[in-house]
């Protein structure tokens, strides 16, 4: 009769449980040294989980505002840009034509006024420009362009100008293409929607209204000014006379104007900008306070951490040895 040693047979399972808690232990240790944060929330929290389950919301929320200030900061830029470019068409142009229609130089005029073409050709695309997929001069109809091709404009007011008796009616017709609730830019030309794109919302509740339309005064003038000048260069009845030296003036004058408008947009643009930016350090601030609040409430000290883990190895490693000399003994071989 064989007789088995209990003290063997124990000893033995004492290091199997011994094994199976150290790997755990070194796998929780091994998550946390991973992830920077202790696997117990509950004993991290004292029993509390609902301070820290609060400042997830709050962070969640932050990083929300965050996304909405990043939409904000970008479209306004690109609107920024636009304008500028916008602006840039205009600033010498106005000052340039009517200079030379005061001056009584015809030919210069019209030179100048043909290169109205192709600048309102450039005003076109920089009011049809896109972040993403929104439509930034579009109003709410953000998947929508803002304004039609330059010839369809050029074409409307061609129309208008070779049906009039002279520049006062052209005139008055035009005012009316541009300006009327049912002119042919409501119904022709502005693509977008009457009603502006959302406007940003901290997280306090603050709305700053950034949203910049094609349909805007400013930029209605613009338009305007630039096609009367294209338009007039080449309107068959008027060549040479009066009416046309009236219509060249008239836009000169007009993108004079114009130009102060851009200026005014771009300016309160820049301002509801300034308060974007003002919000994304608020959250930045805000975004930090509570993360270094979660951290000290639930992160780990990496070294403390990484002295247990290389201890539980070390206790591994130990039990590996003791097991390996044990597996030697006539017990174990008798367990094989």
């Amino acid at each position: 009769m064989i007789t088995i040693g209990q003290s063997d047979l124990a000893g033995a399972m004492k290091l199997a449980e011994q094994n199976t808690r150290i790997k755990m232990a070194l796998g929780v240790a091994g998550g946390e040294l991973s992830t920077g944060m202790k696997a117990n929330l509950l004993e991290a929290t004292a029993g509390d989980l609902g301070k820290l389950f609060a400042i997830d919301r709050t962070l969640s929320r932050l990083r929300s505002e965050t996304d909405a200030i990043q939409l904000a900061g970008g479209k306004s830029a690109l609107a920024q840009i636009a304008l500028g470019n916008i602006h840039e068409n205009l600033v010498d142009f106005g000052p340039q034509l009517l200079s030379a229609v005061e001056r009584g130089d015809t030919q210069s005029s019209i030179l100048i006024a043909r290169d109205a073409r192709q600048a309102l050709g450039a005003v076109v695309t920089a009011l049809n420009v896109r972040y993403g997929r929104h439509s930034i001069f579009a109003g709410a109809a953000l998947d929508q362009l803002a304004i039609a091709p330059s010839d369809v404009i050029i074409s409307d007011i061609s129309a208008i100008v070779a049906g009039a008796a002279d520049s006062t009616a052209a005139l008055t017709a035009i005012d009316d293409y541009f300006f009327s609730p049912t002119g042919g830019f409501e119904t022709n030309v502005f693509l977008g929607a009457t009603q502006n794109a959302p406007p940003f919302r901290d997280e306090n509740g603050e709305i700053i209204e950034y949203a910049q339309r094609a349909d805007s005064f400013g930029i209605r003038n613009a338009i305007r000014a630039l096609t009367i000048a294209a338009v007039a260069a080449d309107a068959p009845n008027f060549l040479g006379t009066s009416d046309q030296v009236d219509l060249l003036r008239e836009a000169g004058t007009s993108a004079i104007a114009a130009t102060d408008e851009l200026i005014t947009l771009r300016a309160t643009l820049g301002f509801a900008e300034g308060r974007i930016e003002n919000a994304e350090a608020r959250n930045l601030s805000m975004s930090g306070v509570f993360e270094l609040e979660r951290s000290a409430m639930i992160a780990i000290d990496p070294y403390e951490t990484a002295t247990k883990f290389e201890a539980l190895q070390v206790q591994l490693q130990t039990i590996y040895t003791i097991t390996a000399r044990l597996s030697g003994l006539p017990l174990m071989n008798f367990l094989r």
